[in-house]
């Protein structure tokens, strides 16, 4: 159940709730003096316990869709790095290439047991792919098929492309599963950060920061980031 299923319900929950207190109250007001009990008075106890049931049902189908697209996360995720060794070896195998890429393919098979196909109609009866991302990224894998015999320059643009793509699947997927800004975040120019960065600059001899900008100098993806 998306969040957006899921706000619904509990709106149109919320709406059934205070149609039956209206009922309820109109009710009295009708009987009143002479008669104070009300049809859905004398059968609170039965109305509150199935409305605790459907609440429990749907955060439950909440619950159960988050697991299931954390779980498909996990396992993306996993793929992206198997296929990034493929990109990274100086002479890699077939086998590398294709232990990456089946395993993306494997995901974007599976996503569709989590999200139907979005605006099918009768002329477009098959609908749209509901996160194009995986899908460009399977494309950019196939470019660097290892029997088309890329350079290690393809492949390093195949890795930087895939790295795009996946910053942009991750805020659809976050968005998604309800992601949270945490409480306590330890950011860029934070006191917590400038503590631990004297520490190993002082003890262990690393600055962080000039590697940090090293890094910068090398990757076009990590250029793009604002700290």
């Amino acid at each position: 159940m998306t969040n957006r299923k899921l706000r619904k319900r509990l709106f149109i929950a919320a709406g059934i709730v205070m149609l039956i207190l209206a009922i309820s109250l109109i009710e009295y007001i009708a009987k009143y003096p002479n008669n104070n009990t009300t049809f859905i008075g004398s059968n609170a106890t039965l109305f509150a316990l199935i409305f605790a049931a459907y609440l429990a049902y749907v955060f439950q189908q909440r619950g159960k869709f988050v697991d299931e697209l954390r779980s498909w996360w996990n396992g993306i995720v996993e793929a992206k790095s198997d296929f990034f060794i493929y990109c990274d070896k100086s002479s890699p195998s077939e086998e590398d290439y294709l232990k990456g890429y089946y395993k993306l393919s494997i995901s974007m098979d599976t996503l569709r047991l989590i999200y139907c196909n979005v605006d099918r109609d009768g002329e477009n009866p098959k609908g749209y792919y509901p996160f194009e991302q995986v899908r460009d990224i399977v494309d950019v894998v196939r470019s660097v098929d290892h029997r088309h015999k890329p350079s290690a320059e393809d492949r390093l643009k195949a890795k930087q492309a895939i790295n795009l793509i996946f910053q942009s699947l991750r805020h659809a997927i976050q968005a998604e599963a309800s992601a949270s800004i945490p409480d306590d975040p330890t950011l860029y120019r934070s006191k917590y950060r400038s503590k631990y960065l004297d520490e190993i600059r002082q003890g262990v001899g690393l600055d962080i920061m000039d590697i940090r900008e090293q890094n910068k100098k090398e990757d076009y993806v990590s250029r793009r980031e604002k700290f």
